[in-house]
């Protein structure tokens, strides 16, 4: 007659060891934060590192590195070297930097949010990743979303890097705040935004490209329910950026 509550009291230990041993699921806020922060930080880490060839393609691109320069890589790579020393392949880091950590923030954490939003909306199963298609949308959204929000940002980096110094010791723009506020005080605020339409629809499909790449190769390369690898994750943002560069 004991043997019923023998077994009843044997499961419920077994029970609450399980639920000891299970670890505390993560709230949608946590992995919210958790997000942003990495996302951020991979982001300076990789400007950093092509913030040399960044400049280069800068100062190609706006003609602003005076002299005879023909334009060719070595060529910039010299003369910015010689008028503004081995730091000046940073030039506009320190810029880059402070629109990046918001900028990929605000893109991981928004992707997430409308990949959850579009889920919910399509009735699509959350353990099923999104076809290519609805990749593309989310990530697209998440792109105007960063880019609307950070954009002043990305005009000061923009104007620091574009130029290149006459000397060391005389240079327009010399930083992320002096340039915003020199900005807005020679051209009004409005000039800070100057030229946000065209980068808006520019974001939508580079974005949208990047993260429909990476969703279409989880969900052709990997198992249903397999989650992919750091490394597989970093095959699969370099092959979405590399898609996206070249289309747009």
């Amino acid at each position: 007659c004991l043997q019923p509550i023998y077994n009843r009291t044997k499961y419920q230990h077994q029970k609450s060891e399980e639920k000891e041993i299970m670890p505390p699921k993560e709230s949608s806020a946590t992995d919210m934060t958790r997000r942003m922060v990495c996302g951020g930080i991979a982001g300076m880490i990789a400007k950093t590192a092509t913030n040399p060839l960044d400049r280069i393609r800068m100062l190609a691109q706006t003609g602003e590195h005076g002299g005879n320069s023909s334009g060719k890589v070595l060529d910039l790579y010299s003369r910015i070297i010689k008028q503004e020393g081995v730091l000046g392949l940073w030039a506009g880091n320190g810029a880059n930097l402070l629109r990046v950590f918001p900028s990929k923030a605000v893109v991981f954490s928004s992707n997430d949010f409308y990949k959850t939003s579009l889920r919910r909306l399509f009735n699509i199963d959350p353990d099923q990743p999104l076809s290519g298609p609805f990749s593309f949308l989310a990530g697209g959204l998440s792109g105007m979303t960063a880019t609307a929000l950070t954009y002043p940002l990305d005009l000061a980096r923009g104007r620091i890097t574009g130029k290149l110094a006459s000397s060391p010791q005389q240079k327009h723009y010399s930083g992320i705040v002096a340039t915003i506020l020199l900005t807005a005080r020679e051209e009004g605020i409005f000039a800070l935004y100057r030229g946000v339409t065209p980068t808006l629809i520019g974001a939508m499909p580079y974005e949208g490209i990047k993260f429909g790449t990476v969703g279409v190769l989880e969900k052709v390369l990997l198992k249903p329910d397999e989650k992919p690898s750091p490394f597989q994750k970093m095959c699969f943002g370099g092959a979405g950026g590399v898609m996206a560069g070249l289309l747009t």
